[in-house]
């Protein structure tokens, strides 16, 4: 095995673990810090595994990190909105 698919193989390991900081109550969905930091590091995961086909131009990879990436913008920006409105 490649050195850098282990790493990144703990990357997305480790992601999956600390996605485990978003919860649902009956306020709604919460997200904090470190679950943001989850989500993070499952993209940078994703990216280092399909680094080839973006490269390359692959359409439908392409496609995919960008949803991946807006949403993971989407709840950054709702934590702020939430952390001012509190």
């Amino acid at each position: 095995m490649r050195k850098r698919n282990i790493v990144l193989g703990l990357l997305f390991a480790s992601g999956l673990f600390l996605m485990g900081g978003y919860s649902l109550d009956r306020f709604g969905f919460h997200s904090d810090l470190i679950g943001i930091l989850g989500t993070f590091l499952l993209i940078v995961s994703y990216i280092g595994f399909n680094w080839s086909k973006l490269k390359s131009g692959d359409h439908k990879t392409k496609v995919v990190t960008t949803w991946v990436i807006i949403l993971l913008l989407l709840i950054v920006i709702l934590n702020v909105i939430e952390a001012v409105l509190n």
